[in-house]
This record gives structure tokens, sequence and C-alpha cells, in this order.
């Protein structure tokens, strides 16, 4: 008898059709491609500091031609200085020179007006004591010949003292000149050394930009280092997991198939014995029925010993079991309620995933131990987090519609050692 309820449940499952997500822990592709997109960070981080490298080595480069103009610079202005300070020193004496020439004229023309005084005012007196001191017309004309040249001497040297001075002031004027200029060339060599000294101070702080950040996207390459390392490890797990869980579907699906084949030759049996089809057809129907009540009252149905308390106490319809629904192997229990309904956890553990996604919509996953885990999908609301430890009985959810969904239900499956098996041997 309960031969016959096994293999009527595993007929029901198989015709089952409400669709569910078959994989809410992620796929070895899924793990793939975040190692792939970790790498591509690392790679854009080395890009990046390559471009940061060449930048810090231009920078540095300026700097040095910098710093050689401004030690070149520093060259002419020191030049310039000596200059400027030997024209300085040239005017100083040439300013001497001007005063001196100017007394020297000023000493002449003093001279020179007594002696055109003493002249004016002793002319005849002079001339008659020229005339009869003199022992000769020659003696006379000589004399006369003199006072001529020392009053033309007197012109003469009036006239040299001035050409004397204006050449001088000449050369002064010159000199002032070539000051003025040196010192506007001064002015521009200290205003070029302004702006070549704050270029090198804005360079070697852009400089410590560089460095900075060279830093910062090296310890970033460390870390995504250590991060892809990590990611490797989690693509070799999940690729062993995989295979598990891939061997266990396998089995699982044989094992759902011989019950199916063994199923239909019981009944193709029962139908060939003329005496016995009306008695085994009411036997069969009335053992879906007790596979539908065992499952509608959350005891296990096919296994004893179950430890899982049934997850949303109240509600014990089956809507779809676990196994094959045409082509397709459910690997769960689909158990329909209204939206909101409160959903509690089977057993105690500790919450390992409270997440959404397009296919489970609201799901969680429970760590049991021993790894036995528990998962609840298409939630509308999760009222746990992950992290959370949870006792059994105790509520972790609400009903809903979401992800992948055809009404509201609470879709219940079981994985051990990453394969989903039969809720039912886990369920009291």
């Amino acid at each position: 008898m309960r031969k016959s309820k096994v293999l009527s449940f595993v007929l029901v499952a198989a015709l089952a059709v409400t669709a569910i997500p078959i994989n809410a822990f992620g796929t070895v592709n899924d793990e793939k491609n975040k190692l792939s997109d970790l790498q591509n960070q690392k790679q854009q981080a080395q890009d990046e500091n390559n471009k940061l490298q060449k930048s810090k080595s231009d920078a540095q480069e300026y700097i040095q031609s910098v710093d050689k103009k401004l030690t070149n610079l520093a060259t002419e202005m020191y030049k310039t200085n000596q200059k400027l300070s030997k024209t300085e020193d040239k005017i100083s004496k040439t300013q001497k020179e001007l005063n001196n020439a100017q007394v020297s004229i000023n000493e002449q023309y003093e001279d020179m007006k007594l002696r055109i005084k003493y002249m004016y005012e002793n002319g005849d007196t002079q001339m008659i004591d020229l005339i009869f001191n003199s022992k000769s017309i020659t003696d006379f004309l000589n004399k006369a010949e003199y006072i001529t040249e020392l009053s033309q001497y007197d012109r003469d040297m009036l006239n040299k003292m001035k050409k004397t001075k204006e050449k001088i002031a000449s050369a002064k004027s010159t000199l002032v000149t070539e000051k003025k200029n040196l010192q506007t060339i001064q002015a521009q060599q200290k205003s070029d050394q302004t702006k070549l000294t704050n270029l090198s101070e804005s360079k070697q702080q852009e400089l410590k930009n560089y460095e900075d950040l060279i830093a910062h996207n090296e310890a970033t390459s460390d870390e995504l280092e250590a991060e892809i390392s990590a990611q490797e490890k989690r693509v070799a797990s999940v690729e062993e997991q995989s295979k598990n869980q891939a061997a266990a579907e396998q089995a699982s699906k044989a094992a759902a198939e011989k019950a199916r084949r063994e199923a239909a030759a019981k009944k193709q049996q029962a139908a060939s014995s003329n005496s016995s089809t009306s008695n085994t057809s009411s036997n069969t129907g009335s053992n879906t029925t007790d596979t539908s009540n065992s499952g509608n009252s959350g005891s296990s149905g096919t296994v004893s010993g179950g430890g899982f308390t049934w997850p949303l106490p109240g509600h014990t319809t089956i809507s779809s079991g676990y196994g094959y629904r045409g082509s397709e192997f459910h690997k769960g229990i689909d158990i329909p309620a209204s939206a909101g309904t409160t959903i509690v956890a089977a057993g105690s553990g500790t919450v390992e995933w409270a997440n959404y996604s397009t296919t489970a919509g609201n799901w969680i996953g429970i760590n049991h131990g021993n790894g036995v885990y528990s998962v609840y999908m298409h939630m509308s609301a999760l009222l746990v987090s992950a992290g959370t430890k949870v006792s059994a009985g105790q509520s972790i959810g609400l009903v809903g519609n979401t992800g992948a969904s055809q009404g509201n239900h609470l879709h219940f499956a079981v994985r051990k050692n990453g394969a989903y098996v039969n809720p039912w041997d886990y369920l009291k």
C-alpha cells in the first residue's frame, strides 16, 4: 500500500504544470563572469597606473626643464645686477667730473670777467702806459698782441670747458639711459623668476598628486588580486558543486523514471486481470488521494524520520509536486496561499541568503548544517536578513508572487550537498 502511494505521488509530480526557477544559487557562468569582471577591473587599474606613471615621468621632465631655466635665469640676473652696479658707479663718477667741470668753468669765467672789467676801467691809461713804456715800436706791438692773445685765451678756455661739460653731460645721459634699460631687464627677469618658481611649485604638487594616485591604484590592484584569488577558488567550488548537483539530479531523474515505469507496469498488469480491474483502479485512486492528503498534512508521505516543520501552517494543498512535469524536472513543491500569509522556517539554522532574483523573486536559503539547506521562493516580503539565526517555526517571510511565478504561492525546496533532493524526505 505504501509503495502504491509513492508511485502515485511520482506520477502526480510528473504531470504538474506550474513553472518555477530551477537555480536560485547562481551558476558557474555567474561566478566566472564575476571573476572576469574582477580581472577587467584589475586590468583597468593597471592601465590607469601606466598612464599615471607616464604623466608622472612627463611632470618630472617638465620640472627639470623649469629648474634649468631658473638656473640660467639666476645667472643672467647676476650678470644684470653686476652691469647695473658698474653703470651706477660710472654715473656717480661722471657726475663728479661734471661737477668739477662746472667749477672750472665758473672759475675761468670769473677770472675772465675780472680781466675784462680791469681792461674796461683802465683801457686808455693802460694804452698810454704801454706806448711810453715800450722801448720800441716792436716792443709796443708785442705787448699789444699779448693783451689781445690773453683775451682770446680766455674765450678759448671758456669754450673748451663748455664743450667738456657738454661731453660729460652726454656721457651721463647715456649712462642713465643704460641704467634704466638694465632696471627694465632686471624687473622682467624677476617677473620671469616668479612665474617659473610658481610653475615649478605647481608641477611639484601635480607630481605629488600623481604619486598619491599611483599608490592608491597599486593598493587597489593588490585588493583586486586578493579578490581574484578568492573568486577563482569560488569558481572551482561552484564548478564542483555543479558537477555534484548534476550527478544528483541525474540520479533523481533516473529514480523518478524508474518509479514511473514501475507504476506503468503495475497499472498494465492490473488492467490485464479481468476479475480485479475495477478493484485495482479503485485502489490506485485511493492511493493518489492518500498521497495528496499526506502532502497536505505536512507529513513526509515517503520517508519516515523527517525533521522539518511544515513551512506554511494551515495551508496543505500542493499545486505542483517534486519530480517531472512533462520534460521539466520540478525541484521542490508549490504550496498555494493568499498573499501576505506567514511563512515559517522549516528548521533551526542560519539564514545564508535573503535576496531577490528575476527567477526566484524574494527568496531565502537557510543553512541547517551537514550540507542541508531549505529554500523558500516568490515571497512578497522578507522578514529576516542574511546572517540571522532562526528556529523552527519562526516567521521568515510572507507569501507572494514575485519573480517567475504564476499566482501567489510558496515554492519550498531542499538542497543536500549542493543538489536539490526530495523535500518529502525531510518534512515530518
